[in-house]
């Protein structure tokens, strides 16, 4: 994987800012806690798992998409697979430690 230079953000390459990123991120932390307040009080916690990876799926459309790009070296089936499928499952720690990550980066 690889990052989107300062550069090509502010251009019109299609790339994502972090702070759009972050607020898709926010976005999607305060549905999965709408979710988890209706699945508490309508007694059917399923609907907490439905927001939690409609949310996961959402931000691997969205942000992880638009953040960064795969090498070409990289760009195996096995490699792109297993870091969308982690990013679904772990989306609340993996989109916050990708943007955190990206943040110090940009600003080195």
């Amino acid at each position: 994987m690889s990052i989107a230079s300062d550069d090509a953000v502010q251009g019109s390459g299609g790339l994502m800012s972090l702070g759009k990123a972050f607020g898709y991120y926010a976005g999607a932390v305060a549905a999965l806690i709408i979710g988890a307040i209706i699945a508490s009080v309508s007694k059917a916690p399923i609907a907490y798992f439905i927001v939690y990876f409609a949310c996961g799926i959402f931000l691997n459309r969205t942000v992880l998409r638009n953040l960064i790009t795969f090498h070409p070296v990289y760009n195996t089936l096995q490699n792109v697979f297993s870091t969308k499928v982690r990013a679904v499952i772990f989306w609340p720690i993996y989109y916050l430690a990708l943007i955190g990550k990206i943040a110090v980066v940009r600003a080195i």
